[in-house]
């Protein structure tokens, strides 16, 4: 069987398995899959729209999912300061309880079992297989800041770095650089 073929098929597998883990703690996958978005995004990222995005959904099926969770107490909505008209999304601290019961440490258990060599390699390559597939379908690729071509160096010294957003600006604080963002761009 030819490789491309091989790993098309284990995806698959992989994702069978992952779905069915997380009918759990009365969530489905999506709304699992929100939670752990919502607990990676960055702040330009905590939007139904971003969220929606993410999740490969239409807003309607991603507001959808939103309700469930805020109905269950695990995130919250508010308005911004800005824009009044807008949310952003935010976890709970049972939204994070929930999240430490996360089905798919399953999965993150069973990769202790492959070399760290290996796990570097999967997850290099499965990032690359996600992204072409995104930039094939004209979806945003999502990433982390410290890796994204719109990540400026405001000032750097011996003893810190400051970075900004290219797009907005934005001083970006330490933290922010390994959260997820919807604006996220990196030179193929």
């Amino acid at each position: 069987m030819p490789e491309r073929q091989r790993v098309a098929e284990l995806v698959e597998r992989l994702s069978r398995i992952a779905h069915t883990l997380q009918f759990a703690d009365g969530l489905n996958p999506a709304q699992w899959a929100a939670l752990r978005y919502l607990a990676q995004a960055n702040r330009y990222s905590l939007t139904p729209g971003a969220l929606a995005e993410f999740l490969g959904t239409t807003k309607g099926t991603a507001s959808q999912t939103l309700i469930a969770l805020e109905s269950k107490g695990l995130i919250r909505r508010l308005r911004t300061a800005r824009d009044r008209r807008s949310v952003t999304i935010e976890l709970t601290d049972a939204g994070r309880a929930t999240l430490a019961r996360d089905p798919v440490r399953h999965i993150v258990a069973a990769s202790g079992k492959v070399s760290a060599d290996d796990q570097r390699a999967v997850a290099e390559g499965m990032d690359l297989l996600l992204s072409a597939l995104q930039q094939d379908r004209g979806r945003a690729c999502f990433g982390y800041c410290d890796k994204c071509d719109h990540l400026r160096v405001l000032a750097e010294d011996a003893h810190s770095t400051r970075h900004a957003c290219g797009i907005t600006g934005d001083g970006l604080p330490k933290d922010e650089l390994t959260r997820l963002c919807v604006n996220f761009k990196i030179s193929s």
